[in-house]
Formats: structure tokens, sequence, C-alpha cells
């Protein structure tokens, strides 16, 4: 562990034990960054997901999104859709 290593974790250290007790998960990232989330983020941002592709997107969603997102998302809800198109299925 190096000293700038070891500096970020003296720094650092309470705001992670925090974190940690709220439930989050704390990653040491390399530099002395850390990456907070929530562990059951990944599910909720899968099904949200799921729920855009198979219901659209709501408003609140199109506010957010690029155009470009907004295509690549309605690409794939037509290619996941249409039983004619499997190349997604075949790809996962």
């Amino acid at each position: 562990m190096s000293l700038f290593d070891r500096i970020a974790d003296r720094i650092h250290s309470r705001a992670d034990a925090a974190a940690e007790a709220r439930g989050l998960t704390v990653t040491v990232l390399p530099g002395g960054r850390r990456r907070i989330g929530h562990p059951d983020l990944p599910a909720v941002l899968e099904a949200r997901r799921r729920h855009a592709l198979t219901h659209g997107l709501d408003d609140a969603d199109r506010a957010f999104m690029d155009p470009a997102t907004r295509a690549a998302l309605n690409t794939t809800r037509t290619a996941t859709t249409n039983p004619n198109t499997d190349r997604l299925r075949r790809a996962a």
C-alpha cells in the first residue's frame, strides 16, 4: 500500500464507515477514489430497463435521455419484441 493510498484511507475512513453503516457498499478504486453504491441497485436498474423495454419510456425517462440513448433503447425494444428478430437473445 502506497503512502498516497494510506492518506486517502485515513481521509475517507469515517465516510466509508458511515456509508457501510447505512447498508451501502464501498469499493476502493485506484488513486484513492471510492465507489459507493447500494447492493440492490443493479437489480432495480435491470427491472427499470425491462419495464422501459416492454412498456416504453415514461415522461421522466424521456426528459433525462439524450437522443442517442433513446434511439438505442428503441432499437433494443424492437429487436426484443419482434418475434422474427432473435439477434439480441443469441448474443446474451
